[in-house]
């Protein structure tokens, strides 16, 4: 009866305590969640990145872009959640930064265009005094 009763009582306490060891166990080895909203976020901005001025302009950090996504994609696959996630932000920095690259020569272009234009005025205005 001794034996009955301790052996009830071990298996009732037993099932908890490994219950809470492997969750627990589970919980350390994914504690670094899939990066699903900063691939989003990066695959989002490389998207509108991808256009004709930014090909032009800022060749380089389109291709790093694309690079630093796809070794996110195999970080996934390889379930190391943080290189990907770390990788997936810098591909998002580096579409940004050619979609600013591409602004920048996009504003220089329309800054000389209105410099041209200004010239071209104050030309006419200095032929038409001197007539």
């Amino acid at each position: 009866m001794i034996i009955d009763h301790t052996s009830r009582l071990w298996r009732s306490h037993t099932l908890p305590v490994f219950s809470a060891l492997f969750f627990t166990a589970l919980i350390g080895c994914s504690s670094t969640p899939e990066p699903v909203a900063e691939m989003a976020a990066a695959k989002t901005s490389l998207v509108a990145a991808e256009n004709e001025e930014t090909t032009r302009h800022a060749p380089v950090a389109i291709d790093r872009a694309k690079q630093k996504l796809k070794r996110a994609e195999t970080a996934i696959a390889k379930e190391e959640y943080e290189e990907a996630k770390r990788l997936a932000e810098e591909a998002q920095a580096d579409a940004e930064l050619a979609q600013a690259i591409a602004s920048k020569a996009e504003a220089e272009k329309a800054v000389k265009e209105l410099e041209n234009s200004i010239q071209v005025l104050r030309e006419e205005i200095m032929r038409a005094r001197s007539r």
